[in-house]
């Protein structure tokens, strides 16, 4: 191939698409006896992650030729409209709300999740203003600007409430910002004086404190706030090395809720075994391989912290699912990438890997990913 696709990094795109189907797999082995109980049909997740799957596909297309600069032109127009539709979940009735939260809205018979295009738009944004020439980090006030608009993110989703998503959004945004020259004295001290404010949001809200209490006495309450990680923990068990096969795994039949989501990593482990869990992680290393390398080489500074951002990304979502799914943090609700069902999710995650794609189709070798002191950051 010649021009923008011969240059473009194949390797991540074969490994996205990969996962991608694999997914499509996992979901229906995991929701088939699901969807025949609820929905009257074993194929109802299905049909909509292949569906969804391959709308995925066509927004990959779109981001793969669409020069990244243009996204870093108009992030402050994405970030005005993210903060809009988190304004608008928040002020929808009660009606709206699943489980208890406002985290959804409907466009053209979409459902998505408003905090999946914020983090986008938060990246883009960040990307945008720290790769500007008059970006300086030598002191902490030149952090404020970046801080505020980090904090008007975070906090809307957290209102939502969407505690663990605000987490993995604000470490995104302080790993771009550390990438972008900021001291580590400066992000440290920030992330230090918000451990009371976490602290606090946990301890008035009861349903995070069972969590954390489930957490802590794991042994002594795994009839009922801990079920959960439980009935994981023995589907994991029951995986072995190699796995029972696929579509032979008993904890999706009402044992596990949500396995075609919070859970699908359980499923895996008890179909695939040990070496299908490994063998996946080592897709998701190859992946997040690829992206930092694609940051190394980014042709300038928004498109190595593009990268770095949306790589990273992936990469706490990996960590965060893989600990809940394996009882080493409380349950939070965090999808696995290319993986878990789920619809704009799957969306946003395409996105963020045809830009990285674009990024990588202008790459130049030997770029190093530096701060603005210079010094060399990855």
């Amino acid at each position: 191939m010649t021009g923008r696709y011969g240059k473009m990094d194949m390797w991540l795109l074969i490994a996205s698409l990969s996962l991608l189907g694999l997914g499509i797999v996992l979901v229906y082995s995991s929701s088939f006896a699901m969807a025949q109980k609820n929905f009257g049909g074993a194929d109802f997740f299905l049909f909509r992650q292949m569906t969804r799957a391959f709308l995925a596909i066509i927004c990959l297309m779109i981001f793969i030729n669409v020069d990244y600069h243009f996204w870093g032109k108009y992030s402050g127009i994405l970030f005005i409209i993210a903060v809009c539709l988190l304004l608008y979940v928040l002020f929808l009735p009660d009606s709206y709300a699943i489980k208890g939260a406002k985290r959804w809205i409907t466009i053209a018979g979409i459902r998505f999740q408003v905090s999946d295009f914020a983090r986008m738009a938060l990246v883009l944004l960040l990307a945008k203003k720290c790769s500007e020439a008059s970006a300086d980090f030598s002191n902490w006030k030149s952090l404020i600007p970046h801080y505020i608009r980090i904090g008007i993110i975070c906090g809307l989703v957290v209102m939502e409430p969407d505690f663990s998503t605000c987490i993995i959004i604000a470490a995104t945004a302080f790993g771009m910002l550390f990438m972008s020259g900021a001291k580590v004295v400066h992000i440290m001290g920030t992330a230090a004086m918000m451990i009371p404010v976490a602290i606090l949001l946990v301890l008035r809200t009861p349903y995070r404190m069972l969590r954390v209490v489930s957490f802590l006495n794991f042994s002594e309450r795994r009839e009922d706030i801990g079920y959960q990680v439980y009935q994981s923990l023995v589907g994991l068990g029951r995986g072995g090395m190699f796995g029972v096969g696929l579509g032979k795994g008993e904890q999706k039949y009402f044992y596990l809720p949500e396995p075609h989501t919070d859970f699908i990593l359980s499923v895996l482990g008890e179909e695939f075994g040990f070496v299908g869990i490994m063998a996946v992680f080592a897709v998701f290393a190859f992946i997040i391989y690829r992206g930092m390398r694609i940051a190394l080489n980014a042709p300038d500074r928004m498109g190595q912290l593009i990268a770095f951002g949306f790589t990273f990304v992936i990469a706490l979502y990996v960590l965060i699912h893989s600990s809940v799914v394996t009882g080493l943090v409380p349950p939070t609700g965090i999808p696995m990438p290319f993986l878990s069902y789920g619809g704009m999710s799957l969306i946003f995650t395409m996105c963020s890997m045809g830009i990285l794609l674009n990024i990588s189709s202008q790459s130049k070798q030997g770029s190093h990913l530096r701060g603005i002191d210079g010094r060399v950051r990855m």
